[in-house]
């Protein structure tokens, strides 16, 4: 826990919870890039949560407060929620979601006399599209300040309505390319030097389509034994993922890393990314992937505002796994990884993606509520 830091309380809270996703991972980075003097940043758990998770984000915020999972009792969740805004007095309460659901904790802080309400789109679609178009008048009559991850991620959520963009952004050096961490990294996983390696990152749900990325994997596997695949991720579809990729006859070229803390050092270890998602709102791996001078080949479902360098394709998910396979070829035949990766950390920071100046945008938002 950290110590307090003053008076100006801001409370965090996600739809989805806290959890191994990018939601929780862009809340655990911008606070730790902000400055923190004279504010106190709380963050809503479920019951349930994965303890390394809740930990893992105690480190950069004041409090962790464990609530009923929204999920499994929304009632019980919304009770605590305002108990916890009541006592707590906060100044700011800040909802990151997808939908106009966010309503409920919007509700919440509202009746709790919070006078900064902030809700926050971090993607372009939703699972709950009739509720969603219900709760969306009352989420954008109790939202003060509207921000979104992008500006296609705003459109969705608040439509005509003004809103404000603070990027998914990144500490670039953690992210750069390095020569000496690429052997490594293929040492440990037993990758052949002369190997190129496909690789991906995110959840295994259906949002992110392994399906299809399995498929035009194949077709590489099938052209040459030189191709390997790396997933980097966990969910509940693994298994099945697993199971699919055995029935393609690929399982053995396959490696299935689950969740790892270590994925900027492991992304030197790759030769070229795919990622076929059905929908996007800001994929910020997809940027992580540029700073590394990866070549990306992208769904052209996931929104254009990803491509900050010339590294990233947009490929139709309605085109076959050949074509798909021949982009991949194409991208990793034209690829100078180290001058690429060069010109990308250059060209992201200047595009507006330094986590830093991310996080002092934020900050203004909580201390001065103006959107």
């Amino acid at each position: 826990m950290i110590s307090n830091r003053g008076n100006r309380r801001i409370l965090v809270a996600s739809t989805g919870g806290i959890k191994n996703d990018g939601i929780t991972s862009w809340i655990k980075a911008i606070i730790g890039a902000m400055n923190l003097d004279g504010i106190e940043i709380d963050v809503v758990a479920w019951s349930g949560t994965d303890q390394a998770v809740i930990e893992a984000v105690r480190k950069h915020v004041t409090n962790v407060h464990i609530l009923p999972s929204r999920q499994n009792d929304p009632f019980g969740y919304a009770r605590a929620l305002r108990r916890l805004t009541e006592a707590r007095q906060y100044d700011v309460f800040h909802i990151c979601g997808s939908s106009g659901l966010v309503a409920l904790e919007l509700a919440v802080a509202a009746v709790s006399g919070v006078p900064i309400r902030i809700a926050h789109s971090h993607n372009t679609t939703c699972q709950h599209i009739v509720l969603d178009k219900v709760a969306r008048p009352l989420m954008r009559k109790l939202a003060n300040v509207r921000l979104a991850c992008g500006r296609d991620a705003g459109k969705w959520l608040f439509g005509d309505n003004n809103f404000a963009i603070i990027p998914n952004g990144k500490n670039v050096c953690d992210f750069t390319f390095d020569a000496n961490a690429r052997k490594m990294a293929r040492e440990r996983l037993a990758i052949p030097q002369n190997a190129v390696a496909i690789g991906h990152v995110g959840r295994f749900n259906e949002q992110k389509n392994h399906a299809k990325l399995l498929e035009v994997f194949r077709e590489l596997r099938n052209r040459s034994t030189k191709y390997k695949l790396v997933l980097i991720g966990d969910g509940g579809l693994l298994p099945e993922t697993r199971e699919l990729a055995s029935k393609l006859g690929i399982g053995s070229s396959v490696l299935f890393l689950g969740r790892r803390s270590d994925v900027p050092f492991l992304l030197n270890a790759l030769d070229c990314m795919i990622l076929p998602s059905l929908y996007e709102g800001f994929p910020n791996v997809v940027l992580e992937w540029q700073i590394n001078g990866l070549p990306c080949i992208v769904s052209d479902s996931v929104t254009r505002e990803c491509a900050v360098t010339p590294l990233v394709r947009f490929v139709s998910l309605s085109e076959p796994a050949s074509a798909w396979a021949a982009y991949v070829e194409e991208a990793f035949s034209q690829s100078n990884r180290r001058l690429d990766s060069r010109r990308a950390t250059r060209d992201v920071s200047e595009a507006g993606y330094d986590i830093k100046k991310n996080a002092a945008m934020l900050r203004e938002f909580y201390v001065k509520g103006v959107s």
